[in-house]
């Protein structure tokens, strides 16, 4: 059965919408595979590809998302670097290190002193609390 050509853009973006969490999926095993040992090259092209497929997706149906909405999804699910965060998000790293930088001071986001950094949401209660 053929896409009617009016519907074909929508369509493809549905088809890769679905296939998103498989890919990402993919690619967080490879994420671990690598720090277990070196990616044989069909691993690094596999990566590639992924990676890819998924920034297509994510820039059409994110790029109407608020930056600061995508970086707190991405650390809900696990803490990040801010070069997983652009990784993840599609936004440029100075726009992710403005909103780390508003997030810490508000209090919603603390680093790690590592090199390089990483960063996870504060939980509700170690959150500090305003005084009067």
């Amino acid at each position: 059965m053929r896409c009617p050509p009016e519907r074909r853009e929508e369509a493809t973006h549905e088809a890769f919408s679905k296939l998103r969490p498989h890919v990402e999926a993919e690619l967080e095993a490879l994420e671990t595979l690598e720090g277990l040992r070196d990616l044989t090259e069909e691993e690094l092209d596999r990566r590639q590809v992924f990676m890819m497929l998924v920034s297509v997706v994510r820039q059409e149906g994110e790029a109407k998302r608020p930056a600061r909405e995508r970086i707190l999804e991405v650390l809900r699910l696990k803490a990040a670097t801010n070069s997983e965060l652009q990784r993840r998000t599609g936004i440029s790293t100075s726009t992710i290190r403005n909103n780390l930088f508003e997030l810490i001071n508000g209090g919603e986001v603390v680093g790690d002193g590592g090199r390089p950094k990483t960063y996870q949401l504060v939980t509700s209660v170690s959150r500090k609390t305003p005084r009067g």
